[in-house]
C-alpha cells in the first residue's frame, strides 16, 4: 500500500496540472435555419431550413459548392404577412450567391412527410435583392426563382417539377441563362414590365405555357429550346421579337394573346 505521503504527493501533481476543457465547451457549427438573418451567412455541407429564411436588406447568404439545403415543408397555412407564401420560403432582401459548380452542385432537397403535397416548398424569391443562382438544382416548388424588382443571373440551374419555374415581375429584369426547365405547370412567366434575357434555356415537358408575356414586358428571347409543352410561347405583344427557330413540338407553338389592333 502507498504511504500518506506518496497519495499527498500524486494529489499534488494532479492539482498543478493544466486541465482539459469540457467537450461541452467546443460548439459545432449551426447547421439549421429559420428566421430572419442581417448578417453574412455562408452555407456549405448539408444545413437544413427548418421554416422560413429571411436574408434581410444589408445581408447576405452565400452557398458554397456541393451543399445540400434540406428543406422542411411548412405545417400551417397560415402567410406571414413578411413572406410571399404559406410555404417553406427562402425569401432574399439583401444578397444572395448560390455557388454551385458543374461538378458540386447546390441541391434543395425535401424532407420528405408521408402526408406531403406538391409543392412541397415556395421556393427561392428575390425581392429588390441582389445576387445570382448557379449550378443549382431546384426541385418541387410553387416557383422555383421568383424576381420581384430584382435583376440576379439565373444560370446553368435543373428547375423541375416546380408548378412555375422562373416568375420576373414587377420590373425584373434578370439574366436567365442556360437553364434546364422541366415537367411543371409553367415554365418562365414575365409580368408586370419585367425584361428578362433568356438565352439558351431549355424549357420542356409543360402543362401549359413554355414562356408566358403579359402586355406591359419586353423580354429578349434568344435561341431557347421550348419544346413538350402545351403552348410553347404565350405572348402578348405583337411587337415582340423572338428566336422561334427552337420552338418546336409543343401541342401549339405560338399562341397570341389579346386581341389584335385593328388597322386604322
Amino acid at each position: 500500500m502507498r504511504s500518506v505521503a506518496a497519495l499527498l504527493s500524486l494529489l499534488l501533481l494532479a492539482a498543478c496540472q493544466p486541465q482539459k476543457q469540457p467537450v461541452s465547451a467546443v460548439l459545432p457549427p449551426i447547421t439549421e435555419y429559420a428566421g430572419a438573418y442581417g448578417g453574412d451567412l455562408v452555407w456549405a455541407g448539408t444545413v437544413t431550413m427548418a421554416d422560413d429564411v429571411l436574408i434581410l436588406a444589408g445581408g447576405s447568404l452565400t452557398i458554397r459548392p456541393g451543399t445540400e439545403v434540406r428543406v422542411v415543408p411548412a405545417e400551417g397555412t397560415q402567410i406571414d404577412p413578411e413572406y410571399f407564401s404559406s410555404l417553406t420560403e427562402l425569401l432574399v432582401r439583401g444578397r444572395l450567391n448560390v455557388e454551385g459548380t458543374a461538378e458540386q452542385p447546390v441541391r434543395f432537397t425535401i424532407v420528405e412527410r408521408p402526408e406531403l403535397e406538391e409543392p412541397a416548398w415556395a421556393g427561392i424569391t428575390f425581392d429588390a435583392a441582389a445576387g445570382s443562382v448557379r449550378q443549382a438544382v431546384i426541385e418541387r416548388a410553387e416557383t422555383g426563382v421568383r424576381c420581384v424588382a430584382s435583376a440576379p443571373e439565373i444560370s446553368n440551374n435543373l428547375i423541375r417539377r416546380c408548378r412555375y419555374g422562373i416568375i420576373a415581375q414587377a420590373g425584373s429584369h434578370p439574366k436567365i441563362l442556360d437553364n434546364r426547365i422541366e415537367d411543371g405547370e409553367g415554365g418562365v412567366f414575365c409580368w408586370r414590365g419585367s425584361n428578362p434575357y433568356l438565352k439558351g434555356n431549355r424549357i420542356a415537358g409543360h402543362d401549359e405555357e413554355g414562356v408566358f408575356v403579359d402586355a406591359g414586358s419586353r423580354p429578349w428571347l434568344d435561341r431557347n429550346t421550348i419544346t413538350g409543352n402545351a403552348i410553347g410561347l404565350a405572348l402578348f405583344p405583337r411587337n415582340l421579337p423572338y428566336d422561334d427557330t427552337a420552338v418546336t413540338g409543343n401541342t401549339e407553338n405560338l399562341r397570341w394573346l389579346g386581341h389584335r389592333e385593328a388597322a386604322p
